[in-house]
């Protein structure tokens, strides 16, 4: 019996001996394989924790980096507005500045009007003077001949005078030579003692009438040349008044104030008196 105990008691140590080691390798088996777990489930946990915080982390980053972008966009849209609202102003200060300039404009283009229209009623005004004073200055010379006319018909006058008198002169003479000698009435004859006077001769008598003839002629026809000259100058005045005179009568209507009594040039002249030479 002893001999059959002990074989069975190896086998049964052997196989207690098994189960022994086969559950401590399953323990520790287990045990391993926990702490693996353990392990394994920590570096998942941090992994899974390490991914939320990246997660996070660029969330933060993509929400920081959208709120700068909107951030950016909204200062560049207030900035925007900003010029947008200064464009505005300057566009409306422009529009005050045109119509201001336009404003200046038009005053200057009346100012021009008025300008040019006051030129022109200068210009006017000083042609009219110029008329005038033309008028003026051929009636002054016109009445300066004449003067001078009169003077030389005044002259002519005096020559047809003279010959008058030397005439009379002759025709005395020629009667006498053909009266008888006797005394006038109301005469006495010359005594011995007075002095014999000095008398012309017939030839004496007919030189100085043909002298007197000639300067007679020469004086009148010096005289009716200096009355038609101061006649013509006159003529001339005359027309150049006219001239004035309806020029002032166009321009009566727009410049009543310029527009003066015109130039009488219509005047009577003296006309030099006739001279009829006596029968000869």
């Amino acid at each position: 019996m002893g001999g059959h105990l002990l074989p069975k008691m190896a086998g049964f140590c052997q196989r207690f001996s098994m189960k022994y080691l086969l559950k401590n390798l399953l323990a520790r088996s287990a045990i391993f394989a926990g702490v693996c777990l353990l392990g394994l489930a920590g570096s998942a946990l941090s992994q899974t924790a390490e991914t939320d915080n990246a997660k996070s982390l660029l969330e933060k980053v993509k929400r920081r980096d959208l709120d700068r972008q909107i951030t950016a966009r909204q200062t560049g849209l207030d900035r925007l507005a900003e010029d947008l609202s200064k464009g505005h102003k300057e566009a409306e200060n422009m529009q005050a500045n045109i119509d201001a300039t336009g404003g200046l404009l038009k005053e200057s283009a009346a100012q021009l009007s008025q300008l040019v229209s006051q030129r022109k009623r200068l210009e006017e005004v000083v042609e009219l003077t110029t008329l005038r004073i033309e008028a003026e200055r051929l009636k002054s010379e016109g009445l300066q001949l004449l003067a001078e006319a009169q003077g030389k018909a005044l002259t002519a006058l005096t020559k047809r005078a003279e010959e008058t008198e030397i005439r009379s002169n002759l025709g005395a003479a020629e009667l006498k030579l053909l009266a008888p000698a006797e005394a006038a009435p109301g005469t006495e004859p010359e005594g011995k003692d007075a002095p014999p006077k000095s008398r012309p001769t017939m030839s004496d008598l007919r030189r100085k009438l043909a002298s007197s003839e000639n300067a007679s002629a020469n004086a009148e026809k010096i005289a009716r040349d200096a009355m038609r000259a101061a006649s013509s100058r006159l003529e001339l005045a005359d027309i150049a008044g006219v001239k004035a005179r309806r020029k002032a009568s166009h321009m009566e209507g727009e410049l009543p104030a310029i527009a003066e009594k015109p130039l009488d040039l219509e005047e009577k002249q003296p006309e030099p008196a006739k001279q009829t030479a006596p029968p000869r």
